[in-house]
């Protein structure tokens, strides 16, 4: 069933905006007593070309399909820098990733610091220019949102959020404006050190796997080789 929002021309956002999503009451969220997320974060804008800026460490690249349901999913390599093309979002350990691309496939990851340590030495890590990425601000350690951010209430904020046509986006304004209640925020030290615990965790899993796969293709080599 269709919803109807009435709105004065007075009440529309900046330069008259007048596409519906913009006013959907889905969008809001009343938690009560809070701060919003863009008080906590900075959405950092910062992009690198690493093809020509002239750092040549390794360079690990993810995309929106590495980011699921709080995590980096990675299984590739880092590459040479030269092979990356354009520009993308430079990225730091503690860093938390938001897709602003088709929100409801929960694009949401936490950036732990293994990540960069993938190629003998260190590698840098960057994302595509489709992600925003949260930066803590004042100490504030941004991987205590990550439940909050894949929360049903938030996520039916986000998807409501949508805007556009062809490939619809969450707005950066949307994100920022997210009321992050001050209850959450009382637990936020132990909600970050449980993120940054599963990530860990995670990793080592993910290392195993990669590590039986390898060992069996090379048992497997080693067969064929004998045949």
């Amino acid at each position: 069933m269709g919803r109807l929002t009435r709105r004065a021309v007075e009440a529309l956002a900046g330069d008259l905006v007048l596409a519906p999503e913009r006013y959907d009451p889905r969008r809001a969220l009343d938690l009560g007593p809070a701060r919003t997320l863009g008080e906590l974060v900075a959405v950092s804008g910062r992009n690198v070309r690493p093809a020509t800026d002239g750092d040549e460490r390794p360079v690990l690249v993810l995309d929106t399909s590495h980011a699921f349901e709080g995590h980096v999913l990675v299984r590739g390599e880092p590459v040479a820098p030269s092979t990356v093309r354009g520009a993308k979002r430079d990225l730091r350990p503690g860093d938390v990733l938001v897709s602003r691309l088709r929100p409801y496939l929960r694009q949401v990851a936490y950036v732990d610091a293994a990540l960069f340590e993938r190629a003998p030495g260190g590698n840098a890590v960057v994302a595509s220019t489709e992600f925003y990425v949260l930066r803590g601000r004042d100490g504030f350690s941004p991987a205590a949102l990550v439940p909050f951010l894949l929360s049903a209430p938030v996520q039916a904020a986000l998807a409501a959020a949508q805007e556009g046509g062809h490939h619809p986006r969450v707005g950066r304004r949307a994100l920022t404006d997210l009321p992050v209640p001050a209850a959450w925020l009382a637990g936020a030290t132990g909600a970050a050190g449980a993120v940054r615990a599963r990530a860990e965790r995670l990793r080592a899993c993910l290392d195993e796997g990669d590590e039986a796969a390898a060992e069996a293709a090379q048992r497997v080599d080693e067969a064929q080789r004998t045949q």
